[in-house]
Order: structure tokens, then sequence, then C-alpha cells
């Protein structure tokens, strides 16, 4: 795992999106979402959903949130929030559940939206 660390930038993101699917989750709530936009292609779970879709089975995640379940190995599973606490917070709970790789987007979607 040289190199690896739990935040991503935005750039770093942009990259990862270009060379394929990527697993982005938007912990903020589904208000927030609504309001000031979204990255597309993410998936809406808040930040006190996320220890339980990740306990979900596969078959169950993707009924639910009509996607795809990481596998814990995945190299491309960013979370992210409006601007980085709440999304650090699911980084740690990912990671936690052997989500090893699991990244938090740094200054999260205000710094997303802004450039």
């Amino acid at each position: 795992m040289d190199g690896y660390k739990e935040g991503i930038s935005k750039d770093e993101l942009l990259k990862m999106m270009a060379k394929g699917p990527a697993h982005i989750f938007d912990v903020r709530t589904p208000a927030e979402v609504a309001e000031k936009g979204k990255i597309e292609g993410s998936i809406n779970i808040p930040v006190d959903e996320v220890l339980d879709a990740l306990n979900l089975d596969p078959e169950a995640f993707r009924k639910k949130y009509n996607a795809e379940k990481p596998k814990p190995e995945a190299e491309n599973l960013v979370f992210h929030c409006q601007k980085g606490m709440r999304g650090n917070k699911a980084t740690q709970t990912a990671i936690s559940l052997g989500y090893t790789r699991a990244r938090n987007l740094i200054g999260g979607y205000g710094d997303w939206a802004s450039k």
C-alpha cells in the first residue's frame, strides 16, 4: 500500500473517475444533496447510515441504494460530505469494517463545487 493515504484531492478523484467507475458516497443529508447538488454518479448514504449500509449483503445493498456494494479491497472508494468532517467519520467507519483503502474527499463537496 505504498503511497496510500486516507484523503483524496479533487484532482486525484477526477483522475480516478477518468480511469473507470468509482464508488463515491455522499454522506450528507438528502436535503443537503437536493439543495447544493452532487458529484455525478455519487450515491447518497447519510453518515449515520454508513455502518448499516456497509454491513448489508451485496444484494440488499443493491436493492436499497441501486448501486453495487464495494468490495473491502476496493481502491476506488471515496466518501464525502460538505466540508470534510462527516466524510472523515464515514471513511473511518469503512476502515473499521475492513475497507482499508477508503478515502475522504479533502474539502468535501464545497471544495469540489467551488473550483
